[in-house]
């Protein structure tokens, strides 16, 4: 079925207005400070599973033996569901556009594939290995969870697209797979497909706003990116600029060239304060400061879309960062209570 042919069968505010309703159940500050008193695993999954929207994806789970990677799957697979269930779509063909989430999970998965060969830590892998996406991933996850160095990584990805990707960084000898390079690559040829999708299947507003938020949040990693290299590595420019993604929005080439070859940290915030993300978005330089200020950039961004654009496919884009984002402040809380992080320290983390 074609794309248009699919949306029309499905109107504009009917995609937009279950979108809406499913986000309306998302967490509020209340449920957020609840799960902050919380003192385990085992009692923030009884939280959610009591008391919030994710009380169906826990109703079978024994949350007193579940851990931090059992959750976490959990969770993804729920926003994966809300997923499937906003799109109706067949991921067993040609999925275009909307297989995009399939594609940011394989992509995931086998990123963290390469850390556990890096760390020969293949066993914790298989444990956390989300089993709700091997019955879509374009490759045999259970497989690749079986996989014990490069030669059998690519084996396992021989029919797709990330074989090639991956060839030229085959590691020599006894050394460790290059991941900063393969990340680079996977994620390029990611946002290089949605992006070519986007110009041949959408027009008009549709294209307009899907280009922009893709590279709105591309070019806000790119300065996490280019700020993390710089305050915490003290890496070179020739280091950055291999680090960076090939895409942009609202910042010159030239702008983005001299946040890569400032000498400080206190170089780079002169040249981002006057960016178009820096004049009327000042952030305090700090080690969680400013990292957080872009995060909440991109999540303020896509919750105006999802509120304002009438395109489906935008909707549904910004839908599914904002419950990722949601995902991802769950799992905050986790780790800062398991590591005896002070509340207030944890709450400063959260995109809310």
């Amino acid at each position: 079925m074609a794309i248009d042919m699919f949306f029309t069968s499905m109107s504009s505010n009917t995609i937009s207005a279950k979108a809406k309703s499913m986000y309306g159940k998302r967490l509020t500050d209340a449920n957020y400070q609840d799960m902050l008193r919380r003192s385990n695993v085992t009692e923030i999954a009884a939280y959610l599973k009591e008391n919030t929207a994710y009380s169906a994806a826990l109703a079978q789970v024994d949350i007193h033996n579940v851990h931090r990677g059992q959750l976490e799957n959990i969770l993804m697979r729920e926003l994966f569901n809300k997923y499937t269930k906003l799109c109706r779509y067949n991921f067993t063909g040609d999925n275009g556009f909307y297989g995009y989430l399939v594609l940011q999970y394989e992509i995931e998965q086998i990123l963290k594939c390469i850390l556990s060969l890096n760390a020969k830590t293949m066993a914790d892998f298989i444990l956390d290995l989300p089993a709700f996406l091997i019955s879509h991933a374009s490759f045999d996850l259970l497989a690749l969870a079986k996989v014990r160095s490069f030669d059998e990584l690519l084996e396992v990805l021989g029919h797709t697209p990330y074989r090639e990707i991956l060839k030229p960084f085959f590691p020599k000898g006894d050394e460790l797979i290059d991941y900063s390079s393969c990340e680079k690559a996977l994620m390029t040829y990611h946002y290089d497909y949605l992006l070519g999708v986007i110009r041949k299947k959408f027009h008009g507003q549709t294209k307009k706003d899907l280009e922009k938020v893709i590279k709105v949040n591309v070019t806000l990693s790119n300065l996490m990116t280019i700020y993390r290299l710089k305050r915490y590595f003290d890496a070179d420019k020739a280091d950055i600029s291999e680090a960076v993604l090939p895409f942009e929005f609202k910042l010159n080439k030239n702008t983005l060239q001299q946040m890569i070859e400032a000498k400080t940290v206190d170089d780079f915030f002169d040249v981002f304060d006057q960016c178009y993300y820096g004049k009327n978005n000042k952030a305090e330089e700090g080690s969680l400061g400013f990292e957080h200020h872009l995060s909440q950039i991109i999540y303020l961004y896509n919750k105006k879309l999802m509120r304002f654009s009438t395109s489906p496919p935008a909707v549904l884009y910004a839908f599914i960062i904002l419950n990722s984002t949601e995902v991802k402040n769950i799992i905050k809380i986790i780790e800062g209570i398991r590591y005896q992080i002070p509340i207030s320290q944890i709450q400063n983390l959260l995109i809310l």
